[in-house]
């Protein structure tokens, strides 16, 4: 027989599977009231645990714990009943007397039970709520040397939450701009508009692997929930879930469905560092570093879809950002990207990647579509899936249906600049000035003086006919950010502005330089169209036409509704229109 003096030992790696999450399931799973199982933990020693912040009904159990202890006990006694004693009456009165002891029993009985529903329903109990931000892991490693590893936790928190259904999870991007800041989780709440707010540290040494996370309601800051997990590193994916789905029973929000990995800690590892890279988006370095970091991930596990999703991504963004010409690097992206579909058909990051290329690179946005459905099938929660999705409408000049997907985007990922400039291009194109620049205004509050937001807001000026406006707008973007002239895409945007003002020296100048950039590196194409036409030169114009098309411009599929890019000239019209 068990001694129920000694501390009942389980394998904590079944805690997901094997543990009680209320004094409901506990009782349950005991076939018991809960009165009675209170009673047992009171006087009789039944193993219940009660989270840090010691509320009376937040209690969790587990079972294995449980069935040792009725092991222990042999016959578990059901809840003592009181004897009834008797006293003597009077006859005449017996029966008003028992309908008000019924009574008395009935209104007692109805106030105990609303006590005990209202102490298990407290806290993690209460309301389900149906958002969430999950801030960025501390790092609190002894060298603090793990950012990376936390950082990349914190990502798979996000990514397993945002596959729970119904669940609005704010993107990396949000989450991320209040790392390293004092907070307070009610701001955070209003900020980004969610009901929970996670947060937590990771403590990496050697082998060892201590994680604690903490869960507040937003509206208020009251703490929900907190766990610290003491664990082997080699545990680290299982724990993922683990702490996902937790955070998600504490949502009532649903199961958090698996995804497939890799049980290589060294590729592991490596696949964290090239998340961390590509995420700083510092053009081209980091995405070569990241590419570095992937390859080698992929070296220690061949078959880490993951990693080769990444490095697709990678790839496509230099492209992407006219670093590399698409020629050169984005063949490579679609060998990756079609090498993590194959090893797992089932990783939305996997087809978002395969959809990128299919956009960008090959012109099919019915593919990309089909690829996107599937990603957002599999992650519906996945707001750069959502951007994606809205680009290849805006490929099919479905512009309103493009417009709400770009939104949805935006509301799963509010502090993220690419959504606003995007949604803001699309204004252009459905040439709504003056909502362009009431979205572009409130961009400009979050990213001041941000090159991409401050030309559309100086290209929105010029196409409703304020061109004083315009002018000044462009003045203060080349007066914030002097080396943007060392770009030549840039550079020829700013010579199209000069052109149209009537500097067509200027302009003609630009031209010159930007075609001597063309020589060495590669230059996005339809962005020169309009500085070509500023100075009137025709053959310009059509040389770049031509490179659009030759050099596979990653703007070719928008160029159609672009037509600001080329001041709506009818030969670019039907030379995009043909394609």
């Amino acid at each position: 027989m068990t001694d129920p003096s000694r501390p009942i030992q389980i394998d904590r790696r079944q805690e997901g599977t094997d543990r009680l999450e209320s004094w409901k399931e506990i009782a349950t799973y005991l076939g018991r009231e809960v009165r009675t199982v209170q009673g047992w933990e009171k006087n009789e020693g039944l193993p219940i645990h009660r989270h840090q912040h010691a509320r009376q009904g937040s209690v969790y159990a587990f079972k294995p714990e449980l069935d040792a202890w009725k092991e222990s006990r042999k016959v578990a006694p059901e809840e003592p009943v009181p004897a009834v004693v008797e006293l003597p009456v009077n006859r005449s009165r017996r029966k008003p007397i028992l309908i008000f002891g019924a009574v008395a029993a009935l209104v007692i009985f109805v106030v105990a039970a609303l006590f005990v529903w209202r102490s298990q329903t407290a806290g993690v109990e209460g309301p389900a709520l149906s958002s969430i931000v999950v801030l960025p892991f501390v790092d609190f490693s002894p060298q603090k040397d793990q950012e990376y590893f936390s950082d990349g936790l914190t990502e798979e928190i996000i990514d397993g939450l945002s596959r729970v259904p119904n669940l609005r999870v704010v993107a990396r991007t949000s989450a991320f701009a209040f790392k390293g800041q004092a907070h307070d989780v009610r701001q955070i709440g209003r900020q980004l508009n969610v009901g929970a707010v996670l947060e937590g540290s990771v403590r990496k040494s050697g082998d060892r692997l201590r994680i604690t996370a903490q869960l507040d309601r937003a509206a208020d800051g009251m703490h929900l929930w907190s766990h610290t997990y003491d664990r082997q590193l080699r545990d680290v994916f299982a724990l993922q879930q683990e702490i996902s789905q937790s955070i998600a029973n504490q949502l009532r929000a649903g199961n958090v469905p698996p995804r497939k990995g890799t049980t290589h800690l060294a590729a592991y590892d490596l696949y964290q560092e090239g998340l961390y890279f590509f995420n700083q988006h510092e053009v081209p370095d980091s995405y070569w570093k990241a590419i570095d970091r992937y390859q080698k991930a992929i070296q220690h596990d061949p078959n880490f879809a993951l990693a080769y999703a990444g490095l697709a991504d990678s790839y496509a963004y230099l492209a992407e950002n006219s670093a590399v010409w698409p020629k050169d690097i984005m063949p490579k992206a679609r060998q990756a990207a079609d090498r993590s579909v194959a090893l797992d058909d089932h990783l939305a990051e996997a087809h978002t990647s395969v959809a990128i290329v299919k956009l960008d690179y090959d012109w099919d946005p019915d593919g990309a579509q089909r690829e996107l459905r599937r990603a957002l099938d599999l992650n519906p929660g996945a707001a750069w899936a959502h951007h994606w999705y809205a680009h290849s409408l805006e490929a099919q000049a479905r512009l309103e249906e493009a417009m709400k997907e770009m939104r949805t985007a935006l509301d799963l990922d509010p502090l993220s600049v690419v959504y606003y400039w995007d949604i803001g291009n699309e204004f252009l194109m459905a040439k709504r000035y003056d909502e362009a620049l009431s979205l572009l205004a409130k961009a400009n509050e979050l990213f001041p003086n941000y090159p991409i937001t401050q030309w559309e807001a100086a290209e929105a000026y010029y196409r409703k006919g304020d061109h004083d406006a315009s002018e000044r707008v462009m003045e203060a973007l080349k007066s914030a950010h002097p080396e943007i002239e060392k770009d030549p895409t840039y550079l020829a945007l700013l010579g199209y502005a000069a052109g149209r003002a009537g500097r067509r020296e200027e302009a003609r100048r630009i031209l010159d330089r930007v075609e001597q950039a063309h020589r060495r590196q590669f230059v996005e194409p339809v962005m020169v169209l309009g500085l070509c036409l500023s100075v009137g030169d025709r053959a310009a114009f059509r040389r770049w036409l031509s490179r659009a098309r030759d050099e596979r411009s990653a703007f070719f599929l928008y160029a159609p509704l672009a037509t600001y890019f080329y001041n709506d000239d009818p030969e670019a019209k039907a030379f995009f229109a043909r394609r």
